[in-house]
């Protein structure tokens, strides 16, 4: 599956584990998309306004890396399914707020209990310790992917 590529490289094995890691929760946030009647874009509108607690558009349009039209239409849509609501900002008469409402926030408890669980599950047979070691290794690998994520590749 992540044999060599169309350039006729192959992957590291740490490289072709993290991407298969990747597809696999790409998969998981579409059935969970699919499950909660949205698409893939409305979910992780909702998840980052769920991190934020509250969000102007124009940072949610940033964070999710789209135009601001883009985000009008999927905050249009989440506000009509009355998981999202429109507010006043407090401090910028030209702009607002999307906050969640109860129902988005009980729909993102109960994918976050669902996230949690599907790892426990995956993790069953890895010991406490390896677990916490992992999780470290991860933040640690995110930071840095994070960090770096503005500089160009060298191909």
């Amino acid at each position: 599956m992540y044999g060599r590529d169309s350039s006729g490289r192959t992957p590291d094995a740490l490289s072709a584990s993290a991407l298969a890691f990747l597809r696999a929760l790409d998969r998981n946030r579409n059935r969970v998309a699919t499950e909660s009647g949205l698409t893939g874009s409305e979910l992780r509108a909702v998840a980052r306004v769920a991190e934020a607690g509250s969000i102007t558009p124009k940072l949610l349009a940033l964070s999710m890396e789209m135009t601001t039209g883009a985000v009008t239409a999927i905050s249009n849509r989440l506000v009509a399914l009355q998981l999202l609501t429109r507010e006043a900002h407090p401090h910028d008469r030209r702009s607002l707020l999307l906050t969640l409402t109860p129902t988005a926030v009980q729909l993102t408890q109960r994918i976050y209990d669902d996230f949690e669980a599907l790892m426990a599950h995956s993790m069953r047979d890895v010991s406490p310790a390896d677990q916490a070691r992992l999780g470290a290794m991860l933040a640690a690998i995110a930071q840095t992917v994070d960090a770096d994520a503005d500089l160009s590749l060298v191909v």
